[in-house]
């Protein structure tokens, strides 16, 4: 069995100020969720406490939602 992932909203790998990557799925609507993985399996939870990730989060909207 095969199973696909079709999103229909944007998806982003976002680079922290201490050299590690995550990924942001961005809802125009809902706005972002933060993964560890491309694969979209392993979401971050409270990202919101991580200083580095709201950092990155106010860069990708001030440059009008684009990375």
């Amino acid at each position: 069995m095969t199973l696909v992932h079709i999103s229909f909203s944007e998806f982003y790998r976002l680079r922290l100020a201490d050299g590690t990557c995550v990924f942001m799925e961005w809802h125009q609507y809902c706005g972002p969720v933060f993964y560890h993985d491309k694969n979209e399996k392993r979401p971050i939870e409270n990202w919101w406490d991580n200083e580095l990730i709201c950092d990155q989060l106010d860069w990708f909207c001030n440059r009008g939602k684009m990375a």
